[in-house]
């Protein structure tokens, strides 16, 4: 099945990418419904993490509701995948026209204030599309990520290292100033001294320091890096979220910034702004599951790898693989 699955990957970087960017739109949609249709058909073992974590989440599912939600994950992330290949093609035009965007009143209200924007997203749905959907509305927008080139870390062949590389191409081509995880976060800082946007990914992965936060019906650890850049700074918090619908069309939702109570010491902002985040993220994850399916997986796959695993129920797998030495992942 693995074999299947490294040639799916070869077409979609290789010649259909050349085919999807000369395609309509929605046909580019449906290949990406019947990719992951396939992805799904030959990722037993990942169909299995991912119904067992959608299971802790929503316990009243049945076996068959929960299957469903699956079969939508692995069908809502080849959508992602196979939109990065229509990054170097975005424009301002494609935005307008493919993308509705709600609450750009409280950014720009947020603005005003004059002290910038921290932009809270996290890796749910086509969370890389916020980028270009608020670059090419005319906003100056800088991102804290950790792009595909970092991922070849983990590569299992050459010819993946090679895909990450052009999908790490792809996105750097996107209107916004990359500010690497891995790199100095000054240029953060600037950004939002000069009253620009600041997007940054917030439930979990490879930050070092962690607010621990109800989430999902667990305990979870959000990076607190976020929370600790507004508190120095006092930006505002915006949280903005991205829902995927028919056609490769999306919705992007930004909200009211998150307020905290001026008597909180340092320590009781971040967590207030991490619980407040991951309760407004916990609400989109049980009204989109299929948008959230294939993070649940990564996170638990990545218990052994991470700096901290994602939830707390997780040490008890990371304890347990790092015996085994488990030692890597597979992305496909």
């Amino acid at each position: 099945m693995r074999i299947f699955k490294k040639i799916l990957i070869i077409l979609l970087w290789y010649p259909l990418r050349v085919f999807i960017k000369a395609s309509p739109l929605y046909l580019t949609y449906l290949l990406g419904l019947v990719g992951g249709h396939l992805l799904y058909l030959l990722s037993r073992e990942k169909q299995n993490i991912m119904a067992k974590e959608l299971g802790l989440i929503m316990p009243d599912k049945s076996i068959a509701e929960i299957k469903e939600i699956v079969k939508g994950s692995f069908k809502n992330y080849c959508l992602s995948e196979i939109e990065v290949l229509l990054y170097p093609d975005l424009n301002s035009r494609y935005i307008e026209k493919n993308v509705i965007i709600k609450g750009k009143e409280y950014l720009d209200k947020a603005l005003l204030r004059g002290k910038g924007v921290l932009l809270f997203q996290a890796h749910f749905g086509a969370f890389q599309m916020i980028m270009p959907s608020i670059g090419y509305s005319g906003y100056k927008m800088s991102q804290i990520s950790a792009s595909a080139s970092i991922w070849k870390d983990n590569k299992a062949t050459d010819i993946q290292g090679k895909i990450f590389d052009i999908k790490a191409n792809h996105e750097y081509s996107l209107p916004v100033h990359h500010i690497s995880v891995r790199s100095s976060l000054r240029p953060a800082f600037r950004a939002l001294a000069n009253n620009e946007i600041v997007g940054i990914t917030v439930d979990g992965g490879g930050g070092k320091k962690i607010v621990p936060v109800k989430f999902l019906k667990r305990e979870a650890n959000f990076q607190q890096g976020g929370a600790t850049m507004a508190s120095m700074t006092d930006a505002a918090i915006v949280p903005a979220f991205i829902i995927t619908e028919k056609g490769l069309k999306h919705r992007l939702i930004i909200h009211p910034p998150i307020k905290v109570d001026d008597k909180f010491n340092k320590k009781e902002r971040i967590e207030h702004i991490m619980q407040e985040f991951a309760g407004i993220l916990e609400k989109y994850v049980y009204k989109y599951p299929t948008h959230y399916g294939y993070s649940l997986y990564l996170r638990r796959e990545r218990a052994c790898l991470d700096p901290y695993p994602f939830f707390q129920d997780h040490y008890g797998i990371r304890n347990m693989e790092q015996t085994d030495g488990k030692k890597g992942i597979n992305y496909a």
